[in-house]
């Protein structure tokens, strides 16, 4: 009955592994991140498979038995050691890491792999990391540990660096997924611990708990995130205002940027609404070149409406950003002059709400764009 249940759980988790690794290959972003995220799920699964034909044949006294035992260790042991290799490249990915920006690094860092499938697949002759007895049942060997210490290394890590990276970031949105991929590995190694301590298939259980988180987290990024610029959407920007003004003095020293692109009527008009979306698009990669470097938080409007919350020492700051960003879409190698009309405003004072805040910038940006009409300016 309690090998039943163990099999439920392991059938459980595979089936969950699996189905997110394959809607994530067309649901999660760039195409390096769909790939390693699809392998860590096809790999989990594997070796919770494997994890099960053990549970199943250690202690099996019969030649079938004790064979099932040997090679289900074996594949087991290196496919756990790749897991964690996996999730490594994909959360330093993930945290834009300079650490595997090399082919020769990228090496590097997969050797302690290499190392322990090479002692798992020996170990039948030389009981490195394993053994099993003459009566079917496995045992640890002398180089056991070199195991769980490569494997955690990889994740451990990666999981300070993600840590020490969230308490750096200003975006929410950033900061979300760095603290997922600092404690995706907890449920894990709860999960483990149970095992050890109760004989239950905890880790297979904590494994599959990470990855699921983390697939919601991404799935919730990618509801937030505008499809054509890439972008925070409208609903994240009211939903980032809300917090920030949700803690005292959180909103302290930060100005709202409203803008829109002058004359994105004739651009659509006169070259057609793909080269709308470029321009769009153009206008974007400006604004996240100009303004992610120093922490702001840049969000796509609506139409050709963008938005940027941005904490400034003084107004001067915020001056230089304007020209800064207008300087950054003079160089845009575009068939046609793409400007913005920009108001911004400052929390305090008489704003104490976001609302106030909008309104605010908003009332800036329209008398922008009326002096922009009055010196005969096309904004439309």
């Amino acid at each position: 009955m309690v090998k039943a249940l163990k099999i439920e759980i392991f059938m459980l988790c595979m089936i969950i592994l699996i189905v997110l690794a394959a809607r994530s290959r067309r649901s999660l972003f760039s195409s390096t991140q769909q790939l390693l995220f699809s392998m860590l799920g096809y790999t989990s699964a594997a070796y919770v498979f494997f994890d099960m034909i053990w549970t199943l044949s250690d202690g099996v006294n019969t030649s079938l038995g004790i064979a099932a035992n040997w090679v289900s260790n074996e594949v087991s042991f290196s496919l756990f050691a790749i897991a964690c290799l996996i999730w490594f490249i994909y959360s330093e990915t993930m945290q834009g890491s300079r650490l595997l920006t090399t082919r020769s690094r990228v090496v590097l860092a997969t050797l302690p792999t290499v190392l322990v499938v090479v002692l798992a697949f020996t170990s039948y002759w030389t009981h490195a990391l394993f053994y099993i007895d003459a009566q079917g049942v496995y045992r640890r060997g002398a180089a056991y540990m070199i195991q769980p210490i490569v494997s955690y290394c990889y994740v451990i890590y990666t999981s300070l660096h993600a840590f020490v990276h969230a308490r750096k970031v200003e975006s929410l949105q950033k900061k979300a997924i760095y603290r997922t991929l600092a404690f995706f590995a907890v449920p894990a190694l709860v999960g483990g611990t149970f095992q050890v301590v109760f004989s239950i298939p905890g880790l297979c259980v904590g494994i599959t708990l990470s990855i699921l988180l983390l697939y919601i987290i991404c799935q919730e990024q990618l509801i937030s995130t505008d499809p054509l610029t890439g972008l925070n959407n409208r609903n994240r920007f009211e939903t980032y205002m809300l917090s920030l003004f949700s803690g005292a003095d959180q909103a302290e020293g930060v100005y709202l940027l409203m803008m829109d692109a002058d004359g994105f009527k004739q651009i659509n008009d006169h070259y057609g609404h793909v080269e709308g979306d470029h321009a769009l698009q153009v206008v974007a990669t400006a604004l996240k070149d100009v303004c992610s470097p120093a922490g702001g938080f840049i969000a796509r409007y609506g139409g050709d409406e963008f938005v940027v919350l941005q904490k400034a020492a003084a107004e001067q700051n915020i001056i230089d950003l304007c020209s800064a960003i207008d300087d950054e879409l003079a160089r845009a190698e575009v068939p046609y002059a793409l400007r913005m009309s920009i108001g911004y405003a400052r929390a305090g004072d008489s704003v104490d709400t976001w609302q106030d805040l909008l309104r605010a910038a908003d009332a800036e940006l329209y008398r922008v764009k009326a002096e922009k009409k009055k010196a005969g300016i096309q904004i439309r």
